[in-house]
Order: structure tokens, then C-alpha cells, then sequence
């Protein structure tokens, strides 16, 4: 009775419902025993997961590995008897993650042992896969401390091969939350405001899914820059008229200059990476372009046939554009790189056959990209010194021209060297498809888990992965270009019509109502410098912590959490351009251990750059939706 109530304890402080019923419903497979071994322990299969001698002390040693401060997250790999979990909960200062795959070891920890006053309190998680852990790690995460992630020894010798693999995923998930969230902090303003700027060129174009399953049944090609495109370019060049080509932007340039024509090229970037582009005939090609893709290639409507759009459902701020135009966007999947894009776009338009031609996600030979690409000057090399890879430019003034469409060689340069210095700490290995390991950029781990949990995500299809010196990816056929497309026949590649149908007049009167909330928010804004006007005064007052202060402090947060949540949820536009300085002053909140003179005046500061940048990018906005508005009427 008395195992059963602490059961029961622990599943009523879980914050997880359906992990309370998957718990409770689970019934154990595996050999395990409590055993006494200089204290109570579990042997899993007959092996003792905690230190016979010291399971605390062992627990203690393990964690004081870890940097134990505020902003710390530390992940936790498997529970055991619960020594490591529970003394870490007891004693980080940050946020704990359990992260235990194996049910049978949870449900008998939790069966044992008391953990509720751990797992109810705010700071720590309970995960069993990684979805949830995924999802965890993202409400959590900040870029002050890179998570910590901490294991028992047995963990490591009875799950060998089990912990390989979580480990390489673990690297991957963490690095993906990373990516995402330095995205959400940097990106979002500059996005939601490409994403207005081009409103009066979105207007004008497609939704993809409009022609959805045009070519329906069809064999599709999905070009990348890797080093192996140029390899297939005589096959590509042989069955073009067999398949219909998606090409990313880097591989256009190989591509043409071969003699193929893409019949489709995406481009998911928001900088002016145009010159990717440059002095290509793309009269015989469409182009498919996300909201927020740089204007430069929306203006490209009469140098192409047609223009397609691709509202990515996971980029928050492509919702501005998916409710001013009233379209469903819910098969327009991305996963960061244009590569996913052009794959997903192969699938709406109903190819049932995905081949990945270039897609090597590795640097082969010294390459980075395909020597006959855009980028062809990037090269990579090992230093015998530092024992290490590193990446250079065999060109410099050609790859500066091919990074930049300035006119000024200076600002060329400039942004050719930063590309350049940004390989510095992210080339690492990937497992290649003969086994062994390649040199790679680290997001290409990334790119390579995305595109091939997209063949588990959309089963139904052949999926031929052709780069046969590249990154294995799983899901995928291996096999030779020629191999892929000997048995294609030619297709009418020109019989299809689309529409468009935007109602302009909704889309205005939506833009009206983002100003409309603005003046709301400046209201919110106006108060917030009253509020900070009476703590400054106080403060110089009195010249030391008052109650006062902290009255008034907890009115500016207050004054915040409604301007922040309540309104942004009104005017998501707010939240997007508002993003970086609500992340930084959230994280000064949460880093907070004491409300002390300090903290405080470091708040109020804060709080002050946020208003301050606040207003000055309202203001951008509303110039942008005015010109936007004006644009519109005037068509």
C-alpha cells in the first residue's frame, strides 16, 4: 500500500498528463531488483546502476562537473534509483531535465521513491522521448549557458549502443534548439518587416498549393550545391525533359551553364543573395519564394514564368502573412534549409519519386560547395598543426562578388570575410553513406536528421538519395543517378493553369488594424516611462533600496507582462518586432537569485532599452504598413 502512495505522489506532482497515464498503464518487461549494496540500489539485468560503495557521493562528483548557476540547464540521462536526478534537482540553481527512454527503469524509481517535492517544483521537467525533451529544452532555453548533460557510468556500459546514438541525437536536438532560438532572438524583426515589403509582390503570386499534384505520379529532381552535383550534370543534362527539376538558388549557376534548365528554383533567403543568381536565363523556369525571402528576388517577376509562394507553417512570422491573405498554409513544411523546402515542394506538386541529387550535407574533396557553383572558391583543408579542418577561399575577390551584389568592393569584403570566419568553430564530422566520417558544417547534422525524419513523416513515397559519397541519410535509396532515372519518360511539364485570388482590400484593412493596436501599445509604453521616471527618482532620492522601488518595479513588470503578452497576442506584428530586447530583458528576470539594488537598477535599465527600441521599431513598422497601404490602393 505504502509502494502504491508513492507512486501515486509522484504522478499527482507531474506536470505531464499523458506521461501519468503512460506510466501508470506501463507494465514492467525487464529484471529489476532492489539491491543493498552500502546503501538501496537497482540492478538492472544484474547490473547495479548506482557506485556500490558511494551512490551519493557518486551522484555529487557528477554533478559538480556541471557549471551550477541560474541560467544553468542541465539534462539528466536516466534515473536509476534516483541519487544523480534528485541531488541535482536539490542543489542546481537552474533548470533539471530528466531525460529517462527506459519506462521500466521510471515506473520502478517512481514506485520507490519520493521525488514529488522535486518534480512539482517549476524549475525541473520529466521526459521520456524526444519530442517531449525537444519541447522542454525550447521553453527553457537561453543562450547564457549551454545545457549540461550528465549520465550514470552503468548508463554508459549497459546501454552502449543506446547511449551512441541518443548522444549523437542529443548533440543534434541541442544544436537545433540553439539555431532556433538564436533565429527567434536576431531574426524575427528583420523578417516581419521583409515579410510587410514585400506584401505588394505577394499579392501578385501563386500559393504553390494552388497546383497541387500537377505533376502527379512524376519523378522529381531536387538539385543542391554539394560537391557531387557536378558529377551527375551530363545525366541530369540526358533525363531533364523525363523529371521536373526543383533547384536551390547556390546550384542554379552549375545547372544553366550545363544546359538545364530548373523548372523550379527556391529561395528561402532573406539577405540579397541575388548574385546567386546573376546573368542566368530563367525565362524557362519559375521561381517559389517564402514571404520573407529579400525583395530582390519577388522584383523577378518578368525575368521568370511565374512566381510561386511557400508560407512555411513552423516561422512564427509567416502568420502575418497567412491571416492578411486568408490561406491555408498547413502543407508548407521547412525545416532550415532551402533543400527540405524544395523537397516538400516536390511532394505538393505530387511527385511520387523524390531524388536528391547534390545533397551531400559533407565536404568532399576539398570542396565545400560543387566547383561549379556560385560559391565554387570555398575550399576546406586539414592544418597539420592544429589537427584540425579548417576553411578557406582559393579566390577571395570572386567569392566576395559572389556573396554580395554591392557595388562597394569594401562591403563585399566585408561580408565575404565574416561567411568566411563563421566556419571557424562549426566544422565537425557526419557519418558518411560508406560508413566512414566526413568533414561538414555542424547544422548539416541538423539538416541531415530533418530531411530524413521527413520520409518518416510522409511515408507513402520512393525517396533515392544519389550522392553516394555523402552523409548517409536514412529513409533514403542509394544509388547512382543514371540507376534512378534510366526507366523515366518524358512529361508534359506545360499543362497546368493557376490562380490566384488575394482580396487586397482585406489585407489593407488587416494592416489598419496593426496600427490601430500600435497606438494601444504606445499608450502601454507612455505609462511604462512614468513608471520608470518615479523608480529613478526615488532611487536618486534616497540612494539605496527602497520599498517604494520594488513597488513600482513590480508595477513596470506588471506594465510589461501586459504589453508583452496581452497586446502582442492582439497584434502579433508587435511581437515579432519587439522579439530580441523581450528575450533579453525575460532572461535578466529569470537570472534574477535576489531582488537586491543592483538587480533591480539593472531591470529598470533594461526595461528602458526595451522601451526605448520598442517605440523605434514601431515606428519602422508603421512607415513600412503606410507605404505598403499606399502601394495597394493605388493598384
Amino acid at each position: 500500500m505504502q509502494l502504491q502512495t508513492v507512486f501515486q505522489k509522484n504522478l499527482n506532482a507531474l506536470k505531464d498528463n499523458n506521461l501519468k497515464t503512460i506510466l501508470t498503464e506501463h507494465v514492467l518487461q525487464n529484471d529489476i531488483k532492489v539491491i543493498n549494496t552500502n546503501g538501496y540500489n537497482l540492478a538492472y539485468n544484474g547490473t547495479p546502476l548506482h557506485n556500490t560503495v558511494s551512490p551519493l557521493g557518486e551522484a555529487k562528483k557528477i554533478f559538480d562537473q556541471t557549471d551550477n548557476s541560474i541560467s544553468a540547464i542541465t539534462i539528466v540521462y536516466g534515473i536509476g534509483l534516483g541519487y544523480l536526478f534528485q541531488y541535482t534537482a536539490q542543489n542546481s540553481k537552474g533548470r533539471v531535465i530528466l531525460y529517462e527512454p527506459n519506462l521500466d527503469i521510471l515506473k520502478m524509481a517512481f514506485t520507490l521513491v519520493d521525488f514529488s517535492n522535486e518534480i512539482k517544483s517549476n524549475r525541473i521537467y520529466v521526459t521520456t522521448n524526444f519530442e517531449d525533451l525537444n519541447e522542454t529544452l525550447r521553453n527553457c532555453y537561453n543562450e547564457i549557458k549551454y545545457p549540461d548533460i550528465i549520465y550514470l557510468p552503468s548508463y554508459g556500459e549497459i546501454f552502449t549502443e543506446q547511449m551512441k546514438a541518443d548522444a549523437e541525437s542529443l548533440k543534434i536536438l541541442v544544436g537545433g534548439v540553439a539555431t532556433d532560438y538564436s533565429y527567434t532572438k536576431n531574426r524575427f524583426y528583420t523578417i516581419a518587416l521583409k515579410i510587410l515589403k514585400n506584401i505588394p509582390y505577394l499579392v501578385k503570386e501563386t500559393p504553390l498549393c494552388n497546383i497541387t499534384n500537377v505533376f502527379n505520379g512524376k519523378t522529381a529532381i531536387i538539385c543542391s550545391a554539394g560537391p557531387t552535383l557536378s558529377e551527375n550534370l551530363e545525366t541530369l543534362k540526358k533525363y531533364q525533359n523525363n523529371v521536373v527539376i526543383f533547384a536551390v538558388g547556390p546550384a542554379c549557376k552549375a545547372l544553366i551553364n550545363a544546359g538545364i534548365n530548373p523548372d523550379f528554383i527556391c529561395v528561402i533567403e532573406d539577405r540579397n543573395c541575388s548574385s546567386q543568381l546573376r546573368g542566368l536565363d530563367l525565362s524557362k523556369s519559375n521561381l517559389i519564394l517564402e514571404p520573407f525571402t529579400n525583395i530582390a528576388f519577388h522584383k523577378k517577376e518578368n525575368e521568370v514564368k511565374h512566381i510561386f509562394s511557400h508560407t512555411s507553417n513552423n516561422l512564427p512570422p509567416n502568420i502575418l502573412w497567412k491571416n492578411l491573405a486568408g490561406i491555408d498554409i498547413s502543407e508548407y513544411y521547412s525545416r532550415g534549409t532551402v533543400s527540405y523546402c524544395a523537397l516538400n515542394c516536390a511532394r505538393i506538386l505530387g511527385c511520387n519519386r523524390l531524388v536528391l541529387v547534390g545533397q551531400d550535407l559533407a565536404f568532399l574533396d576539398g570542396q565545400i560547395y560543387s566547383k561549379d557553383s556560385v560559391y565554387k572558391d570555398l575550399k576546406l583543408r586539414f592544418n597539420e598543426e592544429t589537427k584540425k579542418f579548417e576553411v578557406y577561399v582559393e579566390d577571395f575577390q570572386k567569392f566576395a562578388d559572389a556573396i554580395s551584389v554591392s557595388e562597394k568592393n569594401e562591403i563585399k569584403e566585408h561580408a565575404a570575410q565574416k561567411r568566411l570566419e563563421g566556419y571557424k568553430n562549426r566544422i565537425t564530422t557526419i557519418k558518411g553513406i560508406q560508413g566512414n566520417f566526413l568533414p561538414t558544417e555542424a547544422v548539416y547534422s541538423l539538416f541531415a536528421s530533418n530531411i530524413s525524419r521527413y520520409t518518416m513523416q510522409f511515408p507513402d513515397f520512393e525517396y533515392i538519395n544519389t550522392s553516394l559519397r555523402g552523409a548517409q541519410l536514412d529513409g533514403y535509396k542509394n544509388m547512382p543517378l543514371e540507376d534512378a532515372l534510366k526507366d523515366t519518360q518524358p512529361i508534359d511539364k506545360e499543362n497546368f493553369t493557376y490562380t490566384n485570388s488575394v482580396d487586397i482590400t482585406n489585407i489593407i484593412s488587416g494592416l489598419e488594424k496593426f496600427l490601430n493596436n500600435f497606438t494601444e501599445c504606445e499608450n502601454k509604453i507612455a505609462n511604462a516611462r512614468r513608471l520608470l521616471v518615479r523608480f529613478n527618482t526615488e532611487y536618486i532620492r534616497n540612494r539605496s533600496l527602497t520599498k517604494e522601488m520594488l513597488v513600482t518595479l513590480k508595477k513596470i513588470i506588471t506594465n510589461y507582462t501586459e504589453l508583452s503578452i496581452n497586446l502582442a497576442s492582439q497584434n502579433p506584428l508587435f511581437d515579432f518586432i519587439t522579439k530580441k530586447e523581450q528575450i533579453e530583458f525575460e532572461n535578466c528576470l529569470q537570472t534574477s537569485e535576489v531582488f537586491d539594488l543592483e538587480t533591480t537598477l539593472n531591470i529598470a535599465k533594461l526595461q528602458t532599452e526595451y522601451l526605448d527600441k520598442t517605440s523605434e521599431n514601431i515606428v519602422k513598422a508603421k512607415e513600412t504598413i503606410l507605404s505598403v497601404i499606399e502601394t495597394l490602393k493605388g493598384e
